[in-house]
């Protein structure tokens, strides 16, 4: 009996050793599949302030993942409490200190329209941060890269767009002349892209298609400091396209305005050369045509015959047979029986008149009424005075 219950006592033993196993494995994978998700106890507050507070120091840390991650949850967790706006902005500020600009600038645009009486809307720092955004995403230049005027500006467009919002809604406020450099930067970089465009077309001797950009350029981006170089670009064209005067008023502006610039000094050879060459002023000259040529529509193809016309055409035609003569029978004329006492009242020239040479009698032409009806009645001399 002994040995029996000591065999009985191992088993159980052995069993509850396997139970605690089973529940120790059980434990540790309820614990790992419980922390895939968030622990809110252990990595976020209990409140909004406590989350928000989390929010601005890792921001001051620039760990901008875990910064958006604790105001995401404010914003989400918390949607009325006046951290969730706050929050809502410091998402927008940590996308831009990642240099994730395309969300920024979405981010500070929605934060304008759904926060209308902000403090930092009113002041206008968050359109010009929307602004600043667009303008950081524009493409910028290293080696061995091409230089950024020569790649896509749509986004410095973009920029000019937000720049444009600001000075409508928030001018005269603190920002306004950050936004007025930022717009200069803008502009100068818009005028690099126009003259090297216009560049490339002289390059290839095509200056009908350099002036559009050098007139626009001289028009739309003034005193941005580029302003000598676009007149003597404007002037060698029109002296390309044979407008002599324009060609001279360029180079006098030029020399005018930046006389102490090379470019300044170079006009003063080009209106020397321009006066020995084709005279004094003169504002009739007559001007070169530059109007685009018309487009010209070609000749449609000439349709190919069907094998199967071709051969019908060349078949022989068949006559048809010639119809018998049938023989023509004058008709008579109808004989008109005269009226007694009728001969006597005829003079002789009516009878005259009335019959053939053969003798036989014709009737008179009948009377062209229709050509009657149908003219007008002439317009009178002058028209009675009215009333």
């Amino acid at each position: 009996m002994t040995e029996a219950r000591r065999k009985l006592l191992g088993a159980a033993t052995a069993a509850a050793r396997s139970l605690r196993g089973l529940a120790c494995v059980a434990a540790v994978g309820l614990a790992l599949a419980c922390k895939t998700g968030p622990d809110l106890s252990a990595d976020y507050g209990q409140t909004a302030s406590e989350n928000y507070e989390l929010a601005i120091g890792e921001f001051a840390d620039r760990d901008w993942e875990e910064a958006i991650a604790y105001a995401d949850f404010v914003r989400i967790r918390f949607p009325f409490s006046r951290y969730a706006v706050e929050a809502e902005l410091l998402v927008a500020r940590a996308e831009f200190a990642r240099d994730d600009f395309i969300i920024a600038q979405d981010s500070f645009r929605q934060f304008a329209k759904l926060h209308p009486t902000h403090e930092h809307v009113r002041n206008g720092w968050v359109s010009y941060m929307a602004a600043l955004s667009a303008y950081k995403n524009a493409p910028t230049g290293f080696w061995p890269l091409p230089p950024y005027y020569q790649k896509d500006q749509s986004q410095l467009k973009d920029a000019l767009g937000e720049l444009a919002y600001f000075f409508d809604h928030h001018s005269g406020t603190i920002m306004e002349p950050y936004a007025v450099r930022l717009r200069d930067e803008v502009n100068r970089r818009l005028l690099e892209h126009e003259i090297y465009v216009a560049r490339y077309y002289l390059k290839r001797n095509k200056p009908e298609a350099a002036i559009g950009r050098l007139e626009s350029a001289h028009e739309v981006y003034p005193g941005i400091g580029l302003d000598a170089e676009v007149l003597f670009l404007l002037g060698l064209t029109y002296l390309r396209l044979d407008e002599i005067e324009l060609a001279r008023a360029t180079f006098t502006e030029l020399q005018v305005e930046h006389p102490d610039h090379s470019h300044g000094k170079q006009a003063r050879l080009y209106l020397k050369y321009i006066f020995d060459t084709f005279g004094p002023a003169d504002p009739n000259r007559p001007r070169p045509d530059r109007s685009p040529p018309r487009p010209v529509t070609p000749p449609l193809p000439k349709e190919k015959p069907n094998k199967s016309e071709k051969s019908e055409s060349e078949k022989p035609e068949k006559s048809a047979p010639a119809k018998p003569a049938t023989p023509t029978t004058a008709t008579p004329e109808p004989q008109t029986t005269p009226v007694p006492g009728s001969e006597a009242a005829a003079s002789p020239s009516a009878e005259a008149s009335e019959t053939s040479p053969s003798g036989q009698q014709q009737l008179p032409p009948p009377e062209r009424e229709s050509e009657l009806e149908l003219e007008p009645e002439p317009l009178p001399e002058s028209l009675p005075p009215e009333g």
